[in-house]
């Protein structure tokens, strides 16, 4: 399904007409990116089973996805990229040493990644791109209510897991005007805890976004 949805992004590059940049106007392949993302989280791993007694989940198939990236461009093909997501798989409800305590599991991709724009050459507004890299997955679940501060802060009711990971992606580009663009991507995230978070340690998703970026150069 992964390598469906990037060549679907690769092929709407090539299907829509890019119109080619004036004379005079700066040239996106020339640029530098900031920017952030917007989207939905589709779950492709496994779910918890909700449990009446010490713990209640509600997890969802898909959650809002937030992510701030910056991107270095090494050449007209080819940019660096370097972003921090965040996304809420769900609340969890669990009772621990007398307390109840209410909170969410939090998921931050931090990664860096190779973005190659196989029509650069071109010079045309319409850009597709594909990405590839890795890096850091932490998972935390926090407690945002407890009935009972002291075991909250004692630490008994905090868990967390780590991965390090790939990922792989693919979208459009496509610069507005001198210093902004927007974009639409998918990526997908195979993310495989070392230990059980919320009892579970497969995490995988692919994310849908869109995004809007300021675009610069260096001088």
């Amino acid at each position: 399904m992964v390598r469906c949805l990037i060549l679907t992004c690769a092929l709407l590059g090539l299907a829509i007409p890019g119109t080619a940049q004036a004379d005079g106007y700066p040239l996106f392949n020339e640029k530098h990116q900031a920017g952030i993302r917007l989207g939905v989280w589709a779950n492709n791993g496994e779910s918890p089973t909700d449990s009446v007694g010490i713990s209640e989940t509600n997890f969802k198939g898909a959650s809002f996805f937030f992510e701030g990236y910056f991107a270095y461009r090494l050449a007209p093909t080819v940019m660096l990229e370097l972003s921090f997501g965040i996304v809420n798989r769900g609340s969890v409800t669990f009772r621990e040493a007398g307390a109840t305590n209410v909170g969410n599991v939090l998921v931050h991709p931090i990664l860096l990644q190779l973005k190659l724009y196989p029509l650069a050459s071109l010079k045309a507004k319409l850009q597709p791109y594909l990405l590839a890299g890795g890096g850091l997955y932490y998972g935390r679940r926090s407690v945002q209510f407890t009935t009972s501060s002291d075991v909250y802060y004692r630490g008994l009711a905090e868990q967390s897991g780590t991965d390090f990971n790939y990922v792989l992606g693919g979208g459009i580009d496509w610069p507005i005007g001198a210093t902004i663009g927007l974009e639409v991507g998918v990526k997908y995230m195979p993310i495989e805890f070392s230990k059980g978070l919320q009892t579970i340690r497969d995490y995988d998703a692919v994310a849908f976004t869109v995004g809007v970026k300021y675009l610069y150069s260096s001088k």
